[in-house]
């Protein structure tokens, strides 16, 4: 079960040119939102977290002490982000809040791990923002290496979350991502989808060759009923009989990414849920590929959970 107590949301206060903007931009907004929700509703606490980056130029500066830029810019984030801890506040959520320089990325999970909190919220830009690449490097550098579960909100107007979509591939992890999309379809009273994906492309269905085509499609029925009772046997382990909205367990042939494209679209999903398996080096890249793909295509959020044995690449002072 993934832990809503220490909450950490990363928050962007620049805009065009200006390092600290008070208004905040619609990704930032659902971040926040989404987080003083799941604290308010789990007894949790947040912090809102952000990084200033600022050139080398002025980083020397500061390093001669011949600028007050980091007094300056530090102060005016830090009353930013003192109208959200009382944004917070109103909703009786207790929040704090953190000023750091440097890369946002590295610094927010230095901070996540540090400061022990239990899941990382940020937002994703929207589609025709063109000057980003694969909505932010932020987000897309969490996905890949941060070791606690990040939550990628999408930037649309924010509503609530209706629909969640599971991708269980029956690996270990399947089971926390599972039991998570249970926690959290509770908690938002959403209806629950649980994909599993037979692939039959370049996957498993190569181990049929030389096989007619009636022995293929029996074994692959037979994967199918599998699936089916592998799925329904591990969500009789969490509470998913108290859903008001309901499961639906989709079992479907094909290339993985499709399908979950699909479902998105189909079923109107707001929140998908996937696990990773990979620690570091090429399984991690191919994660964060996959994700980023996803990211970039569906019209919702996204929850990335890491296995416990995840090892952090960064390196934590």
């Amino acid at each position: 079960m993934i832990s809503f107590s220490r909450i950490l949301i990363g928050v962007d206060l620049s805009h065009s040119d200006r390092l600290v903007s008070e208004e905040l931009s619609d990704h930032c907004q659902q971040a926040v939102t989404r987080g003083i929700e799941y604290a308010s509703a789990q007894g949790g606490e947040v912090t809102f977290f952000t990084t200033l980056e600022i050139s080398e130029q002025a980083r020397h500066l500061i390093d001669s002490h011949e600028s007050k830029i980091t007094e300056s810019v530090e102060v005016e984030a830090a009353r930013v982000l003192e109208t959200l801890v009382q944004q917070a506040a109103s909703q009786g959520v207790k929040a704090s809040f953190k000023v750091a320089f440097g890369t946002s990325w590295t610094e927010l999970i230095r901070e996540a791990v540090v400061g022990k909190h239990t899941i990382v919220i940020v937002g994703r830009r929207g589609a025709h923002s063109q000057s980003r690449f694969f909505y932010g490097k932020t987000a897309t550098k969490l996905i890949r290496k941060c070791p606690l579960p990040v939550l990628i909100a999408k930037p649309d107007p924010v509503r609530e979350i209706e629909s969640i979509l599971v991708a269980d591939d029956l690996s270990e992890i399947g089971e926390t991502i599972l039991d998570a999309g249970v926690q959290l379809a509770r908690m938002g009273e959403a209806g629950l989808h649980v994909v599993h994906v037979v692939e039959d492309e370049g996957g498993s269905m190569h181990l049929f060759g030389g096989m007619t085509q009636e022995k293929v499609e029996q074994l692959k029925s037979e994967l199918h009923d599998k699936a089916d009772r592998e799925i329904n046997d591990r969500l009789s382990r969490t509470d998913y009989r108290t859903l008001t909205r309901g499961t639906k367990v989709h079992i479907e042939s094909g290339a993985p990414e499709e399908v979950i494209l699909d479902l998105l679209k189909s079923e109107g999903v707001d929140l998908m849920i996937i696990g990773s398996i990979g620690r570091s080096g090429l399984s991690a890249m191919v994660l964060g590929s996959t994700a980023e793909r996803l990211l970039s295509t569906a019209d919702s959020s996204l929850l990335v959970i890491k296995p416990d044995d995840f090892v952090c690449p960064v390196k934590i002072d």
